[in-house]
């Protein structure tokens, strides 16, 4: 999209560039032009300084991406190998830990899966765990909504798989001795790359479309860059990231499906991963902007494997769905939004979600009205304890709710407890605007959970907050907060913890290692290591 502004260094053999699209760009002057240039005497060097910079070859070093917009929305791979995050500057992009010395690893954007025409509002992974398993959803797939009424599904190609194997194999070597391959998910419907075509929103196969993709993608560097992480026999691995215009252009996702149903801008998702070998299917729940009805405030339910809606979920809110959460379970999904109503929508017992839009499969089973004083801009479910939920509002609050059965067979939200951010600062109120339970917890401690609190203001905390009947007496405990410089400095739009980043089998007073992923308004997306000791 071009460049904004460029500068020499001091001794002009580097240049370093800004592009339009926030990416900086460095260039190296060849080493041959710069010994050739210090042999000269000093004289000479004057009069063909000009003439040098002029006929001299230069390299793109590897450049600085990243969104460029506000980043609205996240979703970790099912196994914790990479972090997908989508924006309004209408591109999805993959981010991996890539060795940068014997034993120090650095995010990096790898991929490009999704360049769109439409700014991006939410994306959820829907995949398996299992690589090689036929029964469920193929891992490496996810669906991403944008200011537009279709969802759209994307699966991984071969080229994308091949780079996270050898990204993935390169992190082991570093750290042990151990050279296994990891497993690489080889299935033969999956197509080498993929590429848009002009005038299109669609990314394409290349099998079917060979030659329009080659006349637009033009050359790069994805084989060099893929050939060199197979180098191995180092205790790290010396490679050339891929330039801004290869992720643009030869890391693209090919899109496998549309999903219609939706009659406006789609809002948010979330999903439910079935377990593997399980008969029921995995799901995906999408919301769109209401438009002043209770019918366009509905919630559609998909079957993310068939790519069909499964289910209408009505008459739980009055406006805009803004947050939605599936328990680990699968056995209630909760919603709220701007009339600052919670739902909890209960599975029904013996339904298997037919392809029938009328027989949901869900049904509102409880719901507390007000349950704050301003929009509710964040639900979560806990993955210990499934009947337990967090909330964040604009109002300043996080509420942590209990889902009980009452004695009709019917469901009550309680609420268990009410805190403040600790951040707020001389402020009457600091917005709530993010909240995520983290995974992983050891059993001596399932009475508290691990809650990350993200607020208007960029700050980010974590909690321990009593979540089990024995501890309902007990306050919440301040654990830890990112330091200003570290936090964002807008808006937190999503906290998402890595999965299986804590190890369970700890010993009492041994610490637990987190990974805690966060995107903002700002354009940034911020990745901690959080230790945590019990």
């Amino acid at each position: 999209m071009g460049f904004v502004d460029a500068r020499f260094s001091p001794n002009c053999n580097r240049i370093v560039g800004h592009g339009y699209g926030g990416s900086i760009h460095l260039w190296t002057q060849e080493e041959l032009a710069q010994l050739e240039a210090m042999e000269t005497d000093e004289e000479k060097q004057e009069e063909d300084e000009e003439d040098e910079l002029l006929n001299a070859r230069w390299v793109a070093d590897p450049c600085v991406t990243g969104h460029f917009r506000s980043v609205e929305d996240m979703a970790w791979d099912p196994e914790g190998e990479y972090l997908l995050t989508t924006s309004t500057d209408q591109t999805t992009r993959l981010w991996a830990e890539v060795m940068v010395g014997p034993s120090e690893c650095r995010w990096v954007e790898v991929g490009r899966p999704q360049v769109h025409g439409y700014d991006m509002t939410s994306i959820a992974c829907v995949g398996g765990t299992d690589a090689t398993s036929d029964d469920g959803v193929p891992r490496h797939r996810f669906i991403s909504g944008a200011d537009e009424k279709v969802l759209r599904v994307f699966d991984a190609p071969v080229s994308t798989l091949r780079l996270l194997s050898s990204l993935k194999q390169s992190r082991l070597v570093s750290y042990s001795d151990d050279n296994n391959t990891p497993n690489e998910d080889s299935a033969s419907w999956r197509v080498e790359r993929a590429f848009l075509p002009s005038l299109g929103l669609s990314n394409k196969a290349t099998a079917d479309q060979e030659q329009e993709s080659s006349k637009f993608s033009g050359p790069t560097n994805d084989d060099e860059f893929a050939e060199s992480l197979d180098t191995l026999d180092r205790k790290h691995v010396d490679f050339t990231l891929p330039s801004e215009r290869d992720l643009g252009v030869t890391t693209l996702w090919p899109e496998t499906r549309k999903l219609f149903g939706h009659e406006s801008e789609l809002v948010c998702l979330d999903a439910y991963r079935a377990p593997l070998g399980s008969d029921e299917p995995s799901l995906v729940a999408s919301s769109c902007k209401a438009r002043n009805d209770v019918a366009s405030a509905a919630i559609r339910l998909w079957n993310a494997k068939e790519g069909k809606c499964v289910g209408i979920l009505k008459g739980g809110h009055r406006s805009t769905v803004s947050t939605m959460s599936f328990s680990r379970d699968g056995k209630y999904l909760a919603s709220s939004g701007k009339d600052r109503r919670i739902c909890i929508w209960k599975k029904v017992e013996g339904d298997s979600l037919s392809s029938d839009e009328s027989a949901s499969g869900y049904e509102l089973a409880a719901a507390a009205d007000s349950a704050h004083k301003r929009i509710v801009w964040s639900v979560h479910f806990c993955p210990s304890m499934p009947n337990i939920i967090a909330s964040g509002s604009r109002d300043g609050f996080v509420k942590v709710w209990k889902v009980c059965e009452t004695a009709d067979e019917g469901l009550q939200l309680k609420e268990l407890l009410k805190f403040e951010p600790s951040t707020k600062g001389g402020k009457k109120s600091e917005p709530v605007t993010a909240v995520a339970f983290a995974e992983g917890l050891p059993d001596d401690i399932i009475q508290y959970g691990i809650l990350g609190i993200g607020t208007e203001s960029g700050r980010i905390e974590v909690w321990a907050v009593p979540i089990s009947d024995d501890s309902a007496s007990k306050e919440p405990t301040l654990l830890h907060a990112i330091a200003a410089n570290d936090s964002h400095f807008d808006t937190v739009k999503k906290l998402s913890w890595r999965p299986m980043a804590a190890t369970n089998n700890v010993e009492s007073g041994a610490a637990l290692q987190f990974t805690l992923a966060s995107c903002s308004q700002d354009s940034g997306v911020r990745i901690y290591n959080i230790s945590i000791s019990i």
